[in-house]
């Protein structure tokens, strides 16, 4: 008698089988392209900061994505400040620093002074001391940033006092924040540069390096080997 090995798996499995490993195929080519971006990102923001700065006006369109380009504004700073919620530096809960100044020629624009640690209790805001008088300030010009997952969000009810905790507000939440024109993107303020907190704009100094984006692309394409491996073995019988 004829032994062999047959291989029939039947249809639901096959189904299973194909939508499992084509999710984790995909969601492995996404942490890849993740990983991609931030290191092109981290490569632009270090060609950026050496390049000749534009200055900034309350029209100044901003760049496409992540890309940042050297920028300066003259003005002084509003204390009307606003806090963006939900951002995390070595795994400590804390928020951004969003300061509007006064440009010279009129308008706002925002500058992304850092990050700073959350109080235990949420209620107590951190004072937030500000210089007087007008100055240039340099930095990074970019795009207002954008969350993986916009959650429903009045970023311009009325506040009894600042600064206020908001969560990514677009360039209309800013307009109707200010009741001003205020410039579209957000001035990463430069490093070195005083009368600001923790400036870590590249995602090396994150909490989230491309070396992450890297591993789980890695553990994802893990994931539809081992799919394939039980796929196989459960179905591949010794014919007798």
């Amino acid at each position: 008698m004829k032994t062999g090995w047959t291989f029939r798996p039947p249809f639901w499995a096959i189904a299973v089988f194909i939508l499992g490993c084509a999710t984790f195929v995909i969601l492995g080519v996404w942490q890849l392209q993740r990983g991609h971006d931030r290191e092109a990102m981290d490569a632009q923001y270090s060609s950026a900061a050496s390049a000749a700065p534009v200055a900034l006006g309350v029209a100044t369109p901003t760049p496409e994505r992540v890309i940042a380009v050297a920028a300066t504004a003259d003005g002084a700073y509003v204390d009307r400040q606003l806090l963006l919620d939900n951002q995390v530096h070595g795994q400590t809960p804390g928020y951004q620093v969003l300061t509007p100044l006064r440009l010279a020629g009129g308008g706002l624009v925002i500058v992304n002074r850092g990050w700073l640690p959350q109080n235990p209790d949420r209620r107590v805001l951190p004072p937030l001391p500000l210089p007087g008088e007008s100055m240039k300030v340099r930095g990074l010009w970019r795009a207002l940033p954008q969350p993986a997952l916009r959650l429903k969000t009045d970023n311009c009810a009325a506040a009894a006092s600042w600064p206020r905790v908001v969560e990514y507000p677009t360039p209309q939440d800013l307009t109707c924040i200010y009741g001003e024109p205020v410039a579209p993107g957000m001035l990463l303020l430069n490093p070195d540069a005083p009368d600001g907190y923790v400036r870590e704009w590249t995602q090396a100094g994150t909490s989230f390096p491309p070396g992450r984006n890297y591993g789980y692309a890695a553990q994802w394409f893990a994931f539809a080997a081992t799919l394939f491996v039980l796929f196989v073995k459960l179905n591949l019988k010794r014919r007798i």
